[in-house]
């Protein structure tokens, strides 16, 4: 009687903890414009799109992002390499006119106690997401997005966390994939992986890297930050 019970208050508390997280999550995500120019991009940083900057970005730096469409993709697989290419270079490009250089990967390194040479610029999974969303917008308002359109930011909770990230749809089967650049440093490539493996985790964190171990030695291996670091004019 008394295993019965324990076992009845345990599931009590997972259940609450499942409720609170959704509670307390999507309320504190940020939509992504719908809309946006080149001349008016708006940046979020500093955790929850606490402060943002609008950047007015240069034609000859959205030439450089966009060249990673050329050649035209012949399969949805091959333009998901590009639009992980761009948006690592996106992210690196807008780094020249806005704090986001100092951006590195998850939230605060565990390993460091002074953190205030971080910030303005430090980004959460709440401003990746809104970030990489606009800049996927961006893309595909422009015509560069040919079996993909983008659809609602992922979102997925455990007990202790949860988690968002920008999302794409493959038009022809209606697949849905994660582009998440919260695991890697500024100008890195993100992980783009389905949705529905994205959104399968253990119920204790929503914040662990689950795509594949040689997905995340790619990302570690990316150029754009390495390439433009010393050109930053913040």
């Amino acid at each position: 009687m008394m295993k019965i019970t324990v076992m009845k208050i345990i599931v009590a508390i997972i259940s609450l903890a499942f409720s609170l997280a959704s509670w307390a999550g999507k309320e504190q995500g940020i939509i992504a414009p719908s809309y946006v120019t080149l001349d008016a991009i708006p940046v979020c940083y500093d955790f929850g799109c606490k402060n943002s900057s609008i950047v007015n970005l240069p034609i000859t730096e959205w030439t450089e992002v966009v060249g990673w469409f050329n050649p035209v993709a012949e399969t949805p697989a091959q333009e998901r390499e590009q639009i992980k290419k761009a948006i690592g270079w996106m992210e690196a490009l807008i780094g020249r006119h806005t704090p986001t250089y100092r951006d590195l990967a998850f939230d605060l390194p565990a390993d460091r106690n002074d953190v205030s040479d971080l910030f303005p610029g430090q980004q959460d999974c709440i401003d990746e997401a809104v970030n990489t969303t606009t800049y996927l917008r961006l893309l595909e308002l422009n015509g560069f997005l040919k079996y993909h359109t983008v659809i609602e930011q992922a979102y997925r909770k455990a007990i202790f966390d949860q988690h968002w990230a920008g999302q794409i749809m493959e038009k022809s089967s209606g697949t849905r994939f994660v582009v998440d650049s919260w695991f890697q440093p500024n100008g890195y490539l993100p992980v783009i992986q389905a949705s529905k493996d994205w959104e399968d985790i253990n119920m204790l964190s929503a914040v662990i890297d689950d795509s594949r171990d040689d997905d995340r030695h790619e990302q570690k291996q990316s150029f754009p930050t390495r390439l433009i670091e010393s050109e930053n004019t913040e």
